[in-house]
């Protein structure tokens, strides 16, 4: 009984309370260097919670070849992992108590030079890291998004203050200060932005990267084993050489990162009669990639299919060109947005609610007598004091499509059957409404691009890696909105986000 009273106590003199708490400092004392770390730690720290401590700091594995030696007399002895730290230990094993950078044996491969693109690369130059190559299919930076898909017409929606590759605490503002640039004015923001802050020597534009192989990635064996010896080999090809006669090249590369844009391919349809319609005069068009000279429409009735962004902005488009009479004829109306609510989202210094958000809208809503808290994309509580908002497209900003609709110069008609067909000078909604128009744009949305999918060998999306693999990385911009709280309206802090995440991992 004397025994297992005695076990009794020891065990009880062993609870954390009765260790000592009492405050010192370890001058950890680099093996073989004048680099030394001073360490605050209670008089119970043992070795093994100073390892700890120090393959966190420093990304090590702290049961690798780290280990404490001390004086003692005239010899020197190893710290085994359960004493209690001493006062002065020399650390032997690492070399330096700084984290050292990973040096990988090929460059990281950045697929895109538009807005995220050209952030990654500034953010890799903004904490000296060199060993990164930009592609970009285009013979300039920029990105599809504004080469392809935008207008002439075109103009940012949302403020030049949040849409910018100044975004950057230590990177001053853009000299220009109006809030809305055109896409050519964009474009060169981009140009100038590349050749001041040094891009373009890390760029290879005019070149497609037509395929991807991996060789080493096991996503498993990656989780289990912490392996990261994972290796890419890219297949590239010239785009400004004929297509008969590109020559592919290899590229070997150490992670890959994409950033195509958001959804790249138009959604397209044709409408029975429209070989009538173009026979009598008419204009069928879609209303980007610069497909329509706005001047040919000047005084003439437009039917605008579709209602997202591009749709709101292509009334803003036909409103600065005189069109006569407007019609925008949707499925069902998404949410647009005032100028001064994304203003007011975007400079506050806390996310904005969504009911403020729909509030703040008030103004402009009752101008045209719509009620912004019946949509199908707000769900509230019957008190409308708490709602989220769920839309399958971004908010189309600005205030011309309030206006156009207070002045009876835009109709939006919304019909749950869509376009029926068109005749001469005649369009045919599914619910029978007969519109006559001289001209029809087409804004019917985007699609994914599935040759994404096929380049980066996407099986499944962990976050934003491919197959969880740490260093394929993907980002592709958000085209819907889904928020209780809005944090900003425009992609400048996102992107800067998304480069600073995609760099650490």
């Amino acid at each position: 009984m004397w025994r297992a009273s005695a076990v009794t106590k020891s065990a009880e003199a062993t609870t954390l309370e009765d260790y000592s708490k009492t405050s010192v400092t370890t001058q950890l004392l680099l093996w073989g260097s004048d680099e030394t770390l001073s360490l605050p730690v209670t008089v119970a720290t043992t070795v093994w919670d100073v390892k700890l401590m120090l393959g966190q700091r420093l990304a090590v594995e702290p049961t690798g070849t780290m280990n404490f030696v001390t004086k003692q007399g005239c010899y020197w002895r190893e710290q085994l992992d359960h004493e209690e730290i001493r006062r002065k230990v020399w650390v032997r094993g690492i070399k330096t108590f700084e984290r050292e950078r990973v040096e990988h044996p090929h460059p990281i491969a950045v697929i895109g030079a538009g807005h995220i693109g050209l952030r990654q690369a500034m953010i890799f130059l903004k904490h000296r890291q060199t060993n990164f190559v930009v592609f970009d299919r285009k013979p300039k930076v920029g990105g599809q998004s504004w080469w392809d898909q935008a207008n002439t017409t075109s103009k940012l929606q949302t403020e030049l203050g949040v849409y910018h590759l100044n975004f950057d605490e230590t990177l001053p503002p853009p000299k220009s200060d109006y809030p809305w640039p055109s896409r050519n004015e964009l474009l060169e923001h981009f140009a100038a932005c590349a050749k001041e802050y040094g891009l373009l020597p890390y760029c290879r534009l005019s070149t497609n990267v037509k395929h991807l192989d991996s060789s080493g990635f096991d996503a498993l064996s990656q989780r289990m084993n912490n392996k990261w010896d994972t290796k890419y080999e890219l297949t590239l090809e010239r785009t400004d050489a004929p297509k008969g006669k590109r020559q592919e090249t290899h590229f070997q590369a150490s992670a890959v990162m994409l950033y195509p844009g958001n959804l790249s391919i138009p959604r397209r349809d044709t409408y029975k009669g429209e070989d009538i319609f173009l026979e009598a005069g008419g204009c069928i068009a879609y209303g980007m990639f610069d497909e329509l000279d706005y001047s040919e429409i000047r005084g003439k009735n437009v039917a605008i299919v579709g209602h997202g962004a591009f749709a709101v902005e292509n009334v803003r488009s036909c409103m600065e060109y005189d069109a006569g009479q407007l019609y925008l004829v949707c499925r069902r109306k998404n949410l647009s947005m005032p100028r001064y609510v994304s203003w007011l989202i975007n400079q506050s210094k806390s996310p904005v609610s969504a009911g403020l958000t729909l509030d703040a809208m008030s103004p402009m809503y009752d101008l045209v007598g719509f009620d912004q808290w019946s949509y199908y994309a707000v769900q509230s509580n019957a008190a409308r004091t708490n709602c989220s908002i769920q839309q399958k497209v971004r908010f189309g900003i600005g205030d011309v499509y309030f206006l156009a609709i207070s002045w009876g110069k835009l109709e939006v008609i919304e019909d749950p059957l869509g376009v029926k067909r068109v005749a001469e000078r005649t369009m045919f909604c599914g619910s029978g409404r007969k519109l006559d128009v001289d001209a029809i744009l087409k804004l019917l949305g985007f699609v994914g691009n599935a040759e994404n999918d096929r380049l980066m060998r996407i099986k499944e999306m962990v976050g934003f890696w491919v197959n969880g693999d740490p260093k394929r990385y993907l980002v592709a911009e958000p085209i819907s909105v889904m928020a209780t709280n809005f944090g900003g309206t425009s992609f400048s802090p996102g992107a800067i986000q998304w480069s600073e995440m995609g760099m650490h991992f």
